[in-house]
């Protein structure tokens, strides 16, 4: 009678054993695929002027940062000359 309750027992903590394993590579799967689409750090792809694709790898806060100043002008003043090209004065 103690081995049959020997074989039970020993049968009964490998079906638990199994039963953690078994939840163990499922959780390890799950966690796996949740990094693999997690969005955190992705990087931003702009296409270029040429068709060529630029690849920003800068953190969120560097892209989103002004990159020339307030105080510094963009636009260059010109003035519209009289004379035709071609011809010197």
């Amino acid at each position: 009678m103690a081995t049959i309750l020997k074989f039970i027992l020993a049968i009964f903590f490998l079906f638990l054993v199994a039963i953690l394993w078994i939840a163990y590579t499922f959780y390890k799967q799950i966690k796996h695929t949740a990094n693999r689409f997690q969005q955190r750090e992705r990087p931003q792809y702009q296409a270029g002027t040429d068709g060529d694709t630029v690849i920003d790898n800068r953190p969120q806060a560097q892209r989103k940062k002004q990159i020339i100043g307030d105080d510094e002008g963009e636009y260059v003043d010109f003035t519209e000359s009289e004379t035709q090209s071609g011809q010197k004065e």
